[in-house]
């Protein structure tokens, strides 16, 4: 069967593609929440387990964090050989199942840091393959969107996991959080049984006559697939950018609240309400910038890389100024006061700004990084991105608290303002992907259509 060199149709968005999206979404806020349980009550649990800095704390979150990212490989590359929906719901009862220990009484540090590692392993095959699957779900000229609401999914979760944690640990408890994550984890498995398995590439472009001929594009990963995805540049560029962008987002994000804390002299209660707040703008940025990038990726595929760069000069500044905002409250303060007071109203402003420009860099990654890749190798190719993600959110969370301690005097705002430098290293190294893009989305596309015409077609299932 061959293709048609001309722009198909784009098939309608399926009512139970819609579903499986939802439970992806869904599942993508209860894995952020769960990813985010331990620095928000730093404070309190280092001494509860014997440790004597928030070093340790941060070390769990750096090795759970990478262990992800790591793991996520050998589930991509499963799922590229085959059904990726089986793999996702294995995977969500495993890190249910290694959270559950976490709850016994008395439980010690090294404890913790082995049962949270274990449970690592299973979340990070949430990332590829919901990312994979949401791409197959969704027709072309959307998947910025979704992405990005993906993105606001994980926000959501970071979001919801500071809540949870900062709100409830000094009244019911640390390990409180941790047994309100299990009991939703454990049903969103069963929720993942209503899901579909997407055809592969059903709204590429090149591949839109093949399904819609009743067709699936059967061609299955080899090596050789993985030597031909080096060779697009874009990939490697956009991995570099993914480590390097995502470190201060990921030492705001999980120091925020510790940030207030200890310079600024706010309660954890309070901080916890402000950050969530201020953070909040991620939300709003990823939906964002994922229909801007949708609509410029119509009229000109480097347009989202457009957005990446333009994402990183304006997230560095905005958040560097923040962290040089000179203010003192006092510790008995209420949320109500510090937004009646001009001066914390103008810090809300910067980090809210900061953060809503920050927050488009990682779903257009992603996005990019799909649309270099044919179907056959998504996973695969999304599994080493979202590692190069770990990888940079792990450097954040790790360097943040270990400036701090080592060259400031445990005060964040230095520590933090050094990091923003990684915003402006992001955007240089993003250069070369605005200019190499549009060429490896065009050869992919060849290779494809060159696969389709050697390749006898599949029926549908």
């Amino acid at each position: 069967m061959t293709a048609n060199n001309e722009k198909p149709e784009t098939p309608p968005w399926a009512g139970r593609d819609r579903l499986t999206y939802g439970i992806l979404f869904f599942l993508s806020v209860i894995i952020s929440a769960a990813s985010a349980l331990l620095p928000p009550m730093t404070g309190i649990i280092a001494p509860i387990l014997g440790v004597p800095s928030d070093d340790w704390i941060a070390l769990i979150v750096t090795v759970f964090l990478l262990i992800s990212g790591f793991a996520a490989i050998p589930w991509a590359y499963m799922a590229d050989r085959t059904t990726r929906r089986k793999l996702l719901i294995i995977s969500t009862f495993f890190w249910v199942f290694w959270f559950i220990p976490i709850l016994l009484p008395n439980i010690s540090y090294w404890t913790l840091f082995l049962f949270y590692s274990l449970a690592a392993i299973g979340i990070g095959a949430t990332g590829p393959l919901a990312l994979s699957m949401t791409i197959d779900c969704v027709p072309s000229h959307f998947r910025s969107t979704t992405i990005g609401l993906l993105g606001t999914a994980a926000g959501a979760g970071y979001g919801l996991g500071f809540i949870i944690s900062g709100l409830l640990v000094e009244t019911v408890g640390w390990q409180m959080p941790f047994l309100i994550i299990i009991v939703i984890g454990f049903a969103t498995g069963f929720f993942l049984l209503l899901t579909r398995e997407p055809p592969r590439g059903q709204h590429d472009e090149c591949l839109i006559d093949l399904h819609q001929a009743g067709h699936v594009y059967s061609y299955k990963l080899n090596r050789q697939d993985l030597h031909r995805m080096w060779r697009r540049r874009s990939n490697i560029w956009l991995i570099v950018v993914g480590i390097i962008a995502i470190i201060p987002t990921a030492a705001f994000g999980a120091w925020a609240v510790r940030w207030l804390n200890v310079d600024h002299s706010l309660s954890i209660f309070v901080a916890t309400i402000f950050m969530t707040l201020a953070l909040a703008s991620q939300i709003a940025g990823t939906a964002f910038f994922g229909r801007w990038g949708d609509r410029l990726f119509q009229k000109d595929k480097r347009g989202r890389t457009y957005l990446i760069l333009l994402c990183c000069l304006a997230a560095g500044p905005l958040l560097l100024i923040a962290c040089f905002y000179p203010f003192t409250v006092a510790p008995t303060s209420t949320i109500f006061d510090l937004f009646l007071n001009p001066i914390t109203l103008i810090f809300f402003i910067l980090v809210f700004a900061g953060t809503f420009f920050d927050a488009g860099i990682s779903p257009l990654i992603y996005v990019s990084a799909g649309d270099i890749n044919p179907p056959e190798i998504r996973s695969t190719a999304l599994s080493l991105h979202l590692l190069a993600h770990v990888m940079g959110v792990a450097l954040g969370t790790q360097l943040a608290p270990t400036f701090a301690v080592l060259f400031f005097g445990g005060i964040y705002s230095p520590a933090l303002a050094v990091i923003c430098i990684f915003f402006f290293i992001a955007a240089v190294t993003t250069i070369p992907i605005v200019r190499g893009i549009r060429q490896d989305i065009t050869s992919t596309e060849k290779d494809v259509r060159s696969r389709i015409e050697n390749t006898s077609p599949s029926k549908h299932d």
